[in-house]
């Protein structure tokens, strides 16, 4: 559930009730934020019951309220050499996982702008070997990912998981269900056939 207003993906709340009522748990929802107040974090937590936070902004992790510490959170950065500042991020965040929920890093292309989304590809070579301190947490590779080049993209990066946005949509926000199916096909393919190292990274 992207809640950023900025994004082409943004959703109202009363969308947002229309989805979780058709979903009926039959998925994990997540709320995605950018430098959101934490008062309105905590009224979609209580409201939408999220099942996990995911942060695309500049959030610090001792800026997290109480309500959060027993919420399952995603935290979003990117990882390249002309962002060195974000590998400070990084390692803050995962040096904080045993007082918060940390479930992963979510590694994205950067963009001053749009904060994920742009199909900007990763440099998906910076992340294997796994640098430190990634390898103290779920990786979850984003940015630019396609049914066409996840395969190649997990080969060289070895994440535990993916994140697609743009590499599935017809138009900026409109996702295709025929590209949609593809994608988990090709997923379900590649973490099948890499099961062994994705178990040693789990």
């Amino acid at each position: 559930m992207n809640f950023y207003p900025s994004s082409p993906r943004f959703i109202s709340d009363a969308v947002a009730e229309q989805l979780i009522r058709a979903i009926d748990h039959r998925a994990l929802i997540v709320g995605v934020y950018v430098n959101e107040s934490w008062d309105v974090i905590e009224a979609h937590q209580v409201r939408f019951e999220l099942d996990a936070i995911q942060l695309h902004g500049n959030e610090l992790p001792i800026d997290v309220p109480g309500f959060l510490r027993n919420v399952s959170i995603i935290k979003a950065t990117t990882w390249g050499t002309e962002t060195p500042a974000d590998h400070l991020t990084a390692k803050d965040w995962i040096e904080c996982r045993d007082k918060l929920l940390l479930k992963g890093l979510l590694v994205d292309a950067y963009d001053p702008i749009q904060h994920g989304g742009t199909g900007r590809i990763v440099r998906w070579d910076l992340l294997n070997p796994r640098p430190i301190p990634l390898v103290k947490t779920r990786l979850i590779l984003a940015g630019g990912i396609t049914p066409e080049n996840i395969a190649e993209a997990v080969g060289i990066a070895r994440p535990d998981a993916v994140d697609t946005a743009s590499g599935i949509e017809v138009t900026p926000g409109i996702k295709s269900a025929e590209r949609m199916q593809k994608f988990v096909e090709e997923a379900r393919k590649v973490f099948i056939d890499g099961r062994q190292w994705l178990a040693d990274t789990v």
